[in-house]
């Protein structure tokens, strides 16, 4: 089961008395515990129906002791086992209350990034209720997500708007989510929310969307658009060295993902988000793994002609920019 499976279960009332969350989205996850108390927990009755454990500090008889106690002064009573070990997913204690676990209670175990599904603790418990993976978003789901965000709080987000926002972000939904706060907050009322608006207000977004279209006006040996792309950046303040900086870590990426042998371990020696491998395996078609390291290469004679005082900082990258889209044949 996935976060959306589980938020469609949640707003229809199902509750499962056992849960195992995993995953390496931590504010979907933080998200959902907090729907499930929300649910569960009635204001004011936190010390006596609900429980929070430390899973490296207890053991796997402490938490089937939690969740065998009845609820005070609700229906429900929330026990939430946090990095539950070994020693508690395959004690058997917990095993033998999950062939029948307690009918007032909803037990969550939240683990790490992975899970071993093999083991019979985790068998036991997609038997007894749910395990729920939290992956982080693909492109296109994080910009919906900003926008459905968006429009909860009664703004507009643009599509350009959440596309570069994601971007900036570089696919992590927390510090996304941050940025589309600060520009609303900034924003006073409700309204639609411009790409104008985002670059605006978030300089380091400007910044990053930027240089991803530099990147792409290079692999397209569009020249003229890459050199305004250059222009704008400089014009914004953003210091050479460190637009210099960022290209070339872009197209350290391009080159690595050329070396790898498919998308997917890319995406596992990196470890990008999916939403940064996707933009990399689609500049990756630009750039022949020839012709990244002769990028790379000019970019490293600029870093130093530009440090040793041969030319001014913005005509040194253009000339590097001419020199790389010469070079990718």
């Amino acid at each position: 089961m996935n976060w959306r499976e589980l938020n469609e279960e949640l707003a229809e009332g199902k509750i499962a008395p056992v849960y195992l969350f995993y995953g390496t989205e931590g504010y979907l996850l933080e998200r959902a515990l907090e729907k499930l108390k929300e649910k569960l927990v009635a204001p004011g009755a936190e010390a006596f129906d609900c429980c929070e454990l430390d899973g490296r500090e207890t053991t796997a008889a402490a938490v089937v002791l939690e969740a065998a106690t009845p609820p005070a002064l609700a229906a429900w009573r929330l026990v939430v086992v946090k990095e539950p070990g070994a020693e508690i997913l395959q004690g058997e204690e917990l095993h033998a209350y999950l062939a029948d676990p307690f009918p007032s209670t909803c037990l969550v175990l939240v683990a790490g990034s992975d899970v071993d599904k093999r083991l019979k603790g985790i068998k036991l418990i997609e038997r007894a209720g749910r395990v729920v993976e939290f992956a982080p978003l693909k492109t296109r789901e994080l910009e919906k997500w900003l926008q459905q965000e968006a429009a909860a709080a009664g703004y507009s987000l643009l599509p350009a708007a959440a596309q570069i926002l994601a971007q900036a972000a570089g696919g992590e939904l927390r510090p996304a989510r941050n940025e589309l706060f600060k520009v609303m907050t900034y924003m006073g009322r409700p309204g639609a929310i411009t790409p104008d608006a985002v670059l605006k207000l978030l300089p380091a977004a400007a910044a990053q969307a930027t240089v991803f279209q530099l990147v792409d006006a290079l692999g397209n040996r569009n020249a003229p658009q890459a050199v305004a792309l250059l222009r704008r950046l400089l014009d914004r303040g953003e210091q050479p060295l460190g637009v210099l900086s960022m290209l070339a870590r872009q197209l350290r990426l391009i080159y690595q993902y050329h070396l790898a042998a498919d998308q997917r371990e890319f995406a596992a020696k990196s470890g990008l988000r999916p939403f940064v491998v996707q933009k990399i395996a689609v500049q990756a078609g630009n750039f022949s793994l020839e012709g990244t390291g002769r990028a790379l290469n000019e970019l490293l004679k600029a870093d130093v002609a530009i440090k040793s005082g041969r030319g001014t900082a913005g005509s040194v990258l253009e000339r590097a920019i001419w020199a790389i889209i010469k070079g990718e044949p």
